[in-house]
């Protein structure tokens, strides 16, 4: 059943995208991810690295008589632009498509990995080319170090940032976010609920609250969702569907509960 999404712009891109979307890695099958999808979200993240490979092929097998409808966002570890042409060639066999919508340097988290990527011969040029040759629309980039991140959408070169963000971990308020902001930057946020971690505390808020934190936020455009339980996907595609934010009594509740958790060393 599709629910009722709502969609925002993706920062400088221009796409509209589900404020939901899927996230790679943990589903093996054409069908759970198919679920995922006639749910109604139209935003599928994946990464060459996923399960060597594997994830980007399950994907295009998911994906078939619907690409048109979906912005596909994949993602290359290389630093080198040899590398990275190799990565994105392998992704665009395995995913069945002709073009990537979004694709993005993955897992940025240190300068001399930045510095490599982003100089002379770095993974950079080869995903600029292949922006020319129309095989890549837009350009992003991932990691999970918010002050290295923040450094690299600082370049202004990444047309979307993808980097984790919770009720227990606010660190990209003064870092990815205030940057994203000065370039445009679309913002997606992985890990809401920090790998389902957050779900299991004492008095846990209800699972969709965790999302909702995180888009209730003014910089993020989405958050992504690893399939892990396609059941719990759907309930909390279903449950932004009927509202997407949280109040300000209820933001402040989720955040003591994010804080202890951390504190608790749970996360």
């Amino acid at each position: 059943m599709a629910y009722k999404i709502p969609k925002t712009v993706l920062g400088r891109t221009g796409l509209t995208v589900t404020r939901l979307g899927t996230g790679g890695a943990y589903c093996e099958s054409p069908d759970g991810y198919r679920r995922a999808l006639d749910c109604g979200v139209n935003y599928m993240d994946t990464a060459r690295a996923y399960r060597d490979g594997e994830d980007e092929k399950v994907i295009g097998e998911a994906i078939q008589g619907r690409r048109h409808k979906l912005i596909i966002a994949t993602k290359t570890q290389k630093r080198d632009a040899d590398g990275a042409r190799r990565d994105l060639e392998a992704s665009l066999r395995s995913l069945g498509t002709d073009y990537i919508d979004i694709y993005q340097i993955h897992h940025l988290n240190t300068q001399p990995e930045r510095d490599q990527a982003l100089g002379p011969g770095g993974a950079i040029e080869t995903v600029q080319k292949a922006q020319e040759e129309g095989l890549v629309r837009f350009i992003g980039v991932t990691g999970h170090d918010w002050v290295q991140i923040q450094q690299a959408v600082a370049t202004g070169l990444f047309d979307t940032v993808l980097c984790w963000y919770n009720c227990a971990m606010k660190e990209p308020e003064d870092t990815v976010f205030p940057e994203a902001r000065n370039h445009n930057t679309g913002v997606v946020i992985m890990n809401a609920s920090r790998n389902d971690k957050l779900f299991d505390g004492p008095n846990a808020p209800a699972p969709e609250q965790f999302y909702r934190y995180v888009l209730s936020h003014d910089a993020v455009n989405l958050t992504i969702m690893g399939l892990r339980d396609v059941e719990r996907f759907s309930r909390i595609a279903n449950a932004l569907s009927e509202r997407e934010t949280l109040t300000s009594s209820e933001k402040v509740d989720i955040e003591a509960y994010g804080s202890q958790m951390r504190q608790d060393g749970k996360l």
